[in-house]
C-alpha cells in the first residue's frame, strides 16, 4: 500500500522529516527539496555556499535534500525526480530507493541533458512510502546511515 497523504502528513508532522513544510505533502507523495549549500561533481570538483546550481550539459552532480527523513519500520521509500524538471531536461539517477528504518538527507545524482539552474529549496523528487506487509526482522544499518549532504560513494 502506498501512504496517502493524511498518513504522509502524520507521519512528517511527528518527526519524519525535518523541516517539514505541510505545503511539500500531495495527494500520494512528499515534495522533497534541494539543499544546494554543497554539491560534488562526480568528475572531483565541489561547490559550497550557493542559492542556484547551474547544471550543463553531461555534467553530473551529487546534491541533498534539506530535509532529513526518517523512513518508518514498516516501509520503504522510493523518490521519483519532479516531472517539471525532467521536462526540462533534469534526470535523476536510479538510485533512489530508502529501506525501513534508513535516516539522513537523501543524495539524488543529477545529470542535465541541456543547460538548466535550479534553486535552493526548490521542490526536486518526490518521495513515495510503500507499506510493507509485514515489518522486516532487521532495518538498514548500512554505511549511509544519517548521512547529511550529498555523500560520495563509500
Amino acid at each position: 500500500m502506498i501512504l496517502p497523504d493524511y498518513l504522509l502528513r502524520q507521519w512528517a508532522s511527528n518527526g519524519g522529516i525535518e523541516p517539514f513544510d505541510p505545503d511539500c505533502i500531495n495527494p500520494a507523495s512528499v515534495d522533497l527539496r534541494l539543499a544546494t549549500n554543497h554539491v560534488i561533481g562526480l568528475n572531483g570538483w565541489e561547490h559550497r555556499g550557493s542559492v542556484s546550481l547551474y547544471l550543463v550539459t553531461g555534467d553530473p552532480v551529487l546534491v541533498s535534500t534539506v530535509e532529513y527523513i526518517k523512513v518508518p519500520r514498516d516501509c520503504a521509500g522510493v523518490l521519483y525526480l519532479k516531472s517539471s524538471l525532467a521536462r526540462q531536461g533534469l534526470d535523476h539517477a536510479l538510485a533512489g530507493y530508502c529501506d525501513p528504518g534508513f535516516t539522513g538527507s537523501l543524495t539524488l545524482e543529477l545529470h542535465a541533458h541541456c543547460p538548466i539552474i535550479l534553486h535552493h529549496n526548490q521542490r526536486i523528487v518526490q518521495l513515495v512510502l510503500h507499506r510493507l506487509e509485514a515489518s522486516p526482522k532487521s532495518t538498514y544499518h548500512g554505511r549511509y546511515q544519517d548521512q547529511t549532504g550529498p555523500t560520495p560513494a563509500r
